[in-house]
């Protein structure tokens, strides 16, 4: 029986064209520093997200609902709450479309 040192494989990422230690990259064949800049992209475009809905529900509860105010920090609660949540909701959908799509970085050149 042969053995491969699992240390020796080399493969590239998927998503910068490195070449890395097998390893090193996760089952997508993905290496740390792609996942972290995705990780990051999602972060920051789920907050976007967050803040039109939260918006959007802000503009439909002051012209529609219509509170009184007596209950202004309940429907506060409300509003911050969607923002959390749906920023959350967000983050983990753009995260898993990109990675699920899966294209190559723009400018990636594969090595020689």
């Amino acid at each position: 029986m042969i053995r491969k040192d699992r240390h020796a494989v080399q493969a590239t990422c998927g998503r910068c064209s490195q070449t890395k230690p097998q390893q090193e990259l996760d089952r997508l064949l993905w290496c740390e520093a792609c996942v972290a800049r995705a990780q990051a992209r999602a972060v920051s475009q789920s907050w976007y997200t967050g803040f039109v809905v939260a918006v959007v529900l802000a503009l439909w509860i002051w012209l529609y609902v219509q509170p009184s105010d007596m209950l202004i920090g309940g429907w506060i609660g409300t509003v911050v709450a969607a923002l959390y949540v749906t920023s959350r909701v967000a983050r983990e959908v753009i995260y898993t479309v990109e990675r699920m799509r899966s294209s190559t970085a723009v400018g990636a050149v594969p090595p020689e």
